[in-house]
């Protein structure tokens, strides 16, 4: 980023107009609301001019902003939602002219074309699905009434030219009208949800691209969809596209930049080039294929030439240069059945197994080798190169006998059998290291085994036995794919599988600080097996992945359509529909192309692309979301030089972000299988740990996990190491969700969190960094029907302790921890009721709820469902029965519901609601000390702090984004 400045205080900007203008000035001009402002940016120093810098008010909400030059000034044009278009003076702000158009109504969208005020041409998409265009000069004459869309008009915008117009709307079609002739072009369907925004690549409207609520740009040419980019889990807002460059802004505050026209997307089996399978006729005698012959199995051997093995034993080589079919001799016993595999970059060597356990080698189009194996069929076959002329072959059988033999030049022998783990055992990937040290197979059950070949004799092939098991690494789902790669840290291992993750492993020394959930300890061998991130890549399942050009790749299947994605960016660089719907494919990769090839339907379909262009279609990603879809909760991690953010949201992501400038993503993992509800972070420092902190996490599934957060120096994080450090099931039950949790007490290296569930009771678990394990201690019932929503605690002086919680009936109960959260506590059952402290303080659900000491006792402060805020003082000296006293309520604090409080300090308070105002509040009295408008739309969470040492405070909101606000 080079330059931020904030233009408006209150309000959203909706729209940017930029305009070049002499000695490298651009006059711009930003909107958002009723308010407007213009400014000059200078593009050789990317500064602002602040002597141009101007902000005004208007009475109507802006729709649309233009610029134009009359004379030697610049004139800002507004177009507002009652179809009324003002001329305003840049320099002063002045209107110097109104003018209505001729059909009264509300507008969801406009547009403004023309280089003059007596050219300038209106589109108006109003409630009542239609679209206005009239001229300035003329306003009582309407040009055009563009009328077909079937829901309100969300967006138009006009071509280079301004001869055609596209409009999109809550119908989800884009659709292109003839200014000429008023008729409308085309109409376009494709996107999932409602579509924002569509602009046109070409003066012809042709070449489209468009935005959608579904979280996709579309590029469209002549009515088809060519390409589809996801960008965020919902929303991209909008688009815009100068000289073929995009850019693209998303709902999670993602910004992306990409080159129009670079699209790899096949919609059909037409755009392939089919190879045919040639068919004998009765007078002919070569090749000699029957009518209903079909292929059993192919290979790409290099660039130009596939080799095709068909269900009656005949070995054809097709030249796909030529498009010209010749039979050579095969390997025999192919009748019926054949298992190919080819190198996976390359297809330099191709591996063929029999029925007879036989495995036959290919060099070209020339049988090199062949061998007897295994006894049984060969099921399952994998190849993979070293370096250079040195390869490895994996092969199973029937009987599930795996067997491991090495290529080289001149010579191909056995190197070991590998020993199952199980008898029922069925191995889906398989992976040799480039040093020949390690041997790695996955198993259709989702676990990986790691063997050692690093004492291993060739002279008598050994059954090598299994030195580490991962089981269910990918859950239940298979394991499809797995690739080596060397690194600093020892030899990294990544998986693939049928579940849609990628996981990244090592072999070597773990991390002093790793996670014992995410270390293997080996049989017989020095080195551990450990693993180092998790990432979620398809919604469907990973089948291969590759190293090319020194980036990760993985080829992905989703809904019949396979895709090549960049691992790194996550851009998808070329994909093609009905490809997903057979086994049997191939990528190969040359020196400058990428050849892909299929079988579907009885043909071989080809195609191919520029390799370092594919490798350059993704988009450069300008910014980087904080998530895409809703933030649940939100601690601040504050230092005296940056502010470090925990958040976790509705897709199971836990991150950290950076706060100090731009938020900036250190690091997001997903452990959780659905929402995450609430977040608590332990004391600095905790159990001896200096520059690392300990994160809660719990939400929906009966689900608690604890995280070790490493950022190195708080102050200047770069980087965030985030490690699965225990986790517990609160509940056999999974539809159980923890609404709440707190710490309510810390001792050395053992922590007590209360949690909050929706089966109306709260437990207390025990969390012990130290053996990074959960124990539950106890549990506590609230009332049978009351859901706990809130909950906190407070230590006091003297070492008693309590839980408070908020329940749906606007009650608060109170809960003594005294005896239980002590260091020797032991494993206990369903043994107390909370006390029913203050019943109905609100009239509905209290959402949040806060608690912190005072002289005699504590002080609770809650929000509720019925927008008010209530501060209770308790008097706990008053034992056994503590007694409470409703101190202040402020009813109507918000304009709705209450969703986040916080303290500040021992004086002042902090809140948030669904009205999306940020109140500070003075504890004595509930006095209003100030309130903020934030724009995280739908704000669910709210935390603050204070540091005393700079006398400087902050709070985080989290909702559809994220904000930090200082005071």
């Amino acid at each position: 980023m080079v330059h931020q400045k904030q233009i408006f205080l209150y309000t959203r900007i909706h729209g940017i107009v930029a305009k070049p203008s002499a000695g490298g000035i651009v006059q711009m001009l930003v909107f958002g609301g009723k308010s407007w402002a213009a400014m000059e940016i200078n593009t050789n120093t990317m500064e602002l001019n602040s002597a141009s810098n101007h902000t005004y008010e208007i009475s109507d909400w802006i729709k649309a902003g233009h610029l134009v030059r009359a004379k030697d000034s610049w004139k800002v044009v507004l177009t507002t939602a009652h179809n009324c278009v003002l001329v305003m003076s840049l320099e002063t702000g002045s209107c110097e002219q109104k003018v209505t158009g001729a059909e009264q109504c509300v507008l969801y969208a406009a547009a403004l074309w023309g280089d003059s005020i007596g050219d300038l041409v209106v589109a108006a998409g109003t409630v009542f699905n239609t679209v206005l265009v009239w001229r300035l000069n003329t306003p009582s004459n309407v040009l055009w009434r563009l009328q077909g869309h079937e829901g309100v008009v969300f967006g138009v915008s006009f071509c280079r030219n301004g001869k055609a117009l596209t409009s999109v709307s809550d119908d989800r079609s884009v659709r292109v009208w003839n200014l000429e002739s008023g008729r409308i072009e085309r109409v376009l369907y494709g996107h999932r949800a409602r579509v924002w925004k569509c602009v046109a690549v070409n003066e012809s409207a042709s070449w489209l691209i468009s935005c959608s609520e579904d979280g996709t740009c579309r590029e469209w040419r002549d009515g088809d969809t060519v390409d589809v980019r996801p960008q965020s889990s919902k929303n991209v807002w909008t688009v815009d596209v100068r000289a073929g460059m995009v850019v693209s802004a998303g709902g999670d505050g993602s910004l992306w930049l990409w080159q129009a026209g670079t699209s790899r997307r096949i919609e059909s089996v037409d755009e392939l080039q089919p190879v045919q399978l040639p068919v004998c006729k009765p007078d002919q005698s070569s090749p000699a294929l029957r009518p209903s012959e079909n292929v059993r199995g192919f290979a790409l051997v290099d660039a130009q030439t596939a080799v095709v093995i068909t269900k009656s034993d005949h070995f054809m080589v097709h030249d796909l240069a030529q498009r010209t079919w010749r039979e050579v001799d095969g390997p025999c016993g192919l009748q019926g059945y054949a298992m190919v595999a080819a190198e996976p970059v390359d297809g330099s060597l191709v591996a063929i197994g029999c029925r007879n356990g036989a495995v036959t080698l290919l060099r070209g189009t020339c049988t090199w080798a062949a061998a007897r194996l295994h006894n049984a069929s060969v099921r399952w076959l994998c190849v993979s190169r070293r370096v250079g002329s040195l390869y490895d072959i994996v092969s199973v059988d029937d009987s599930g006998d795996v067997v491991w033999s090495i290529v080289s030049e001149n010579s191909w022998r056995v190197a070991a059998r590998l020993q199952r783990a199980s008898p029922g055992t069925r191995v889906s990937a398989a992976a040799v290291s480039s040093d020949g040290l390690w041997v790695a197979l996955g198993s259709a059950r989702g676990s990986l085994y790691i063997y050692s070949a690093q004492n291993i004799a060739f002279d008598e092939p050994p059954m090598l036995p299994v030195a580490c098991v991962w089981p269910q690494a990918h859950g239940s789902y298979s394991v499809s794919t797995l690739l080596f790669d060397m690194s600093e840290t020892g030899t990294v291992l990544h998986s693939g599988g049928r579940d849609g993750w990628r996981r990244t492993f090592c072999i070597g020394e773990p991390p002093v600080d790793a996670a014992a959930a995410d270390i293997r300890r080996g049989n017989q061998i020095d080195a551990s097996f450990y693993r180092i991130s998790a990432a979620s890549v398809t919604p469907g399942w990973v089948e291969r992945l590759y190293k090319c050009c020194g980036r990760l790749l993985a080829v992905t299947f989703f809904c019949k359509r396979l895709a090549l994605a960049d691992m790194v960016s996550g851009s998808v660089l070329f994909s093609c529909i009905d490809a997903g719907g057979s086994r049997q494919w191939q990528l190969l990769f040359a020196s400058s192309f990428l050849r892909f090839a299929f079988v579907n339907r009885n043909q071989l379909l080809t195609t191919q692309f520029d390799l370092q262009q594919l490798l350059n279609t993704g988009a450069q990603v300008l910014a980087t979301g904080v998530s895409s879809i809703d933030l649940r909760c939100v601690q601040l991690l504050q230092s005296d030089q940056c502010s470090v953010v925990v958040v976790g949201g509705e897709d199971g992501y836990l991150r950290v972000v950076e706060c100090k400038k731009n938020p900036q993503v250190l690091a997001a993992v997903k452990r959780h299988r659905s929402v995450i509800r609430c977040i608590q972070v332990l004391p600095p420092a905790f159990a001896g740990f200096e520059n690392s902190r300990f994160v809660l996490t719990a939400g929906a599934g009966s689900e608690m996990r604890c995280w070790k957060l490493d950022t190195g120096a708080f102050d200047t994080p770069s980087k965030a190491v985030l490690v699965e450090w225990a986790s517990a099931l609160l509940s056999q039950d999974t539809d159980m969700r923890v609404m709440d949790i707190c710490v309510a007490r810390c001792h050395d290296s053992v922590a007590y969190v209360a949690a909050a569930c929706s089966d109306a009771s709260v437990a207390l678990w025990r969390v012990d960094v130290a053996r990074q394990q959960f124990f539950c201690v106890s549990r506590s019932a609230v009332a049978p029907t009351r859901c706990v929503l809130s909950i906190g605690s407070v230590q006091l002086s003297g070492g008693r302790a309590f839980v408070l919680a908020g329940t749906t009936d606007g009650s608060i109960y109170l809960w003594d921890l005294t005896d239980i959260a002590t260091p020797v506590s032991a494993t206990v059952g369903l043994d107390a009721q909370m006390k029913l402290l203050v019943p109905h303080v609100h009239q509905s659900g209290v959402n949040a709820l806060c608690v912190q000491a005072q002289a005699n006792g504590l002080v609770v402060a809650s929000g509720g469902d019925d927008c008010s805020i209530s501060i209770t003082s308790i008097n706990t000296e008053s034992s056994p029965n503590p007694t409470a006293q409703l101190v202040c309520k402020k009813n109507l604090a918000h304009a709705s519901a209450i969703q986040g409080l916080s303290f500040v300090d021992a004086n002042r308070l902090c809140s948030v609601a669904t009205d999306q105002r940020v109140a500070l509040w003075k504890c004595d009295g509930l006095e209003l000390l100030k309130m903020e408008v934030t724009q995280v739309a739908d704000p669910s969470a709210l935390n603050a702090h204070y540091n005393g040492k700079c006398c400087q405070g902050q709070v985080a909101v989290a909702g559809m984004g994220l904000q930090i606000f200082s005071f």
